[in-house]
């Protein structure tokens, strides 16, 4: 349609004027089917007379378009768009009347999309027929502003991107490190995403400790940690809004927070905040927590992608669990069958060994035969043993047999806590007998108390070595208690193959951990580290 050729006329209906624009006049079908139009687009039950006003209300457009391509109706919104827009407008309505006129199963309605001027829009037709035939003569089309519709869209595939590489492990990669190893690898991805499709700069994440019903902190970014002793359980009362999003499973939007009670301290100055839930399938595991210094940041597009980008992250984190639990029962299915193999030889040499021992009192064999029952019985204790759990401590006798000292512990302070009353009196003895005053806790948080009793009367410890999972409290809090007391301190962590539900290794790693130590662990590797430990605190103080 060309501008030269652009007539107009005006009917008035009442006080509401609209416009026709074309080389002709609308005829009587093409008025029907614009009020047709007009109110199925409402859904509104209203008369003919009342369609043409309802017309001008609809997204940013109204036309009718002739198989040449020619607009020969628009309303007042159409009439205002620019000239590369109504072009591309028109080239839907022509590919929709061809697809109408070459097949009847082709659909009544059909939209197609375009983006002109950095504007993304929406074009829905219908056929407009001629009167008393089947022949589509041309197109009725509403065009749509989608450009907030395509932005949310557009955000939702990068975060489904994001998403997906979030679960592409490399097996063989995978496989070849341990726990924190791969934590460590999956909170470079989880942070990068959510700071880059989610656009958060202040967030963390916490998971939910089955056994405690404790929001324990995994990944942080810009957020203030929690003091020592402070907790977060996932219950609908006294523990923030993250624990009644950990309840209930349903996202909050909280826009200003100094007036929101439940608000418990993250972000310094934060002014608004938005929680959703990690969701593995149908079962919160834990939150996702964002928060902003400026009032009302966060709206429903954040709450979408954060909870969307929130089941990725659960879904990874529980491949990782599983992995971490597939090496464990790889080593307990590994280890019984080494102890079914093993039974009969070593029964047979059990029998022969006492048919030794049974030879007359002053006959050497008598004493070979005593030496194999013992050792018999001490590999056979130490195979069932290591198959019941994948957890000890291994070559300590030995050692204390052999008695050897190395200097650098002698006279040294060293607390140790575990639950595992057999590893701590284990640890405890090995350490006692190269000349450490050894302190030992079977929770943690007697053992923070006594670290921080010890530091104010300028006594601390001179080595802390402490389980992961403990009764009241986690390794990182045992490790971080220890460096803000005396950062001196070196601290060793241990754990059962890797095993570590509250990430304690992964922060602590990030903040200074000399070590940490995958159970069953030789004694020689504990007694290296812990000297390599004692060395370089003797260095920093000189």
């Amino acid at each position: 349609m060309s501008t030269d050729d652009n007539r107009r006329a005006t009917n008035q209906r009442g006080s509401y004027t609209y416009e026709i624009r074309g080389n002709s006049p609308l005829d009587e079908a093409q008025r029907q089917a614009l009020a047709q139009f007009a109110i199925a687009e409402r859904n509104d039950d209203v008369p003919t007379d009342r369609a043409a006003r309802a017309l001008e209300l609809l997204g940013q457009g109204v036309g009718i378009v002739e198989p040449s391509g020619e607009l020969v109706w628009m309303n007042h919104g159409l009439s205002r768009q620019s000239p590369e827009t109504m072009r591309r407008f028109a080239d839907c309505c022509v590919d929709a009347i061809n697809a109408w006129r070459r097949s009847r199963a082709t659909a009544a309605t059909l939209r197609a999309s375009f983006r002109a001027s950095g504007v993304w829009c929406e074009v829905v037709m219908t056929p407009l027929r001629g009167a008393g035939s089947d022949q589509v003569e041309g197109a009725v089309a509403l065009l749509i502003d989608a450009t907030a519709t395509r932005r949310l869209q557009d955000r939702l595939d990068a975060i489904d991107q994001a998403g997906v590489e979030l679960l592409h492990f490399d097996a063989e990669t995978i496989r070849s490190l341990n726990a924190p190893e791969r934590l460590r690898a999956l909170e470079t991805r989880v942070v990068a995403a959510t700071q880059s499709v989610l656009g958060f700069d202040h967030f963390e994440y916490r998971l939910i400790d089955r056994r405690t019903e404790q929001l324990e902190l995994v990944f942080c970014s810009g957020l203030v940690p929690l003091g020592i002793g402070e907790r977060i359980f996932a219950r609908a009362e006294g523990n923030g809004v993250s624990g009644l999003v950990a309840t209930t499973g349903e996202s909050i939007l909280c826009p200003n927070v100094p007036a929101d009670s439940r608000y418990l301290r993250g972000l310094p100055g934060a002014m608004s905040t938005l929680t959703v839930p990690l969701r593995l399938h149908d079962k919160v595991i834990g939150i996702l927590n964002a928060e902003s210094a400026a009032l009302d940041h966060f709206d429903d597009e954040d709450r979408l992608g954060a909870e969307l980008l929130g089941r990725y992250v659960a879904l990874s984190l529980n491949i990782l669990d599983m992995l971490v639990a597939e090496r464990c029962e790889t080593h307990r299915t590994l280890l019984n069958n080494i102890a079914r193999e093993a039974a009969i030889p070593l029964e047979q040499i059990a029998h022969d060994a006492r048919a030794l021992h049974t030879t007359v009192d002053a006959h050497p064999n008598k004493e070979i035969g005593q030496r194999l029952i013992e050792n018999v019985a001490k590999v056979d204790e130490l195979i069932r043993s290591a198959a019941m759990a994948p957890r000890g401590v291994l070559g300590a006798d030995e050692f204390l047999r052999e008695g050897a000292c190395d200097p650098i512990f002698r006279g040294r302070s060293i607390l140790v806590a575990d639950d595992d009353e057999t590893i701590r009196r284990t640890v405890h003895a090995v350490l006692e007998q190269q000349g450490c005053v050894v302190t030992e806790f079977e929770d943690g948080a007697n053992a923070i108390r006594t670290i921080r009793e010890r530091a104010a009367t300028s006594t601390p410890f001179d080595l802390v070595i402490s389980d992961v999972r403990m009764p009241d409290a986690n390794g990182y809090e045992v490790f971080r208690a220890t460096k803000d007391v005396n950062p001196e301190t070196p601290v060793i962590l241990m754990t059962a193959f890797g095993y570590d539900p509250n990430h304690s290794i992964v922060r602590s790693s990030q903040e200074g951990l000399h070590c940490f130590l995958f159970k069953p662990f030789q004694i020689s590797q504990l007694l290296e580290e812990a000297r390599k430990a004692l060395h370089e605190r003797s260095t920093k103080l000189g």
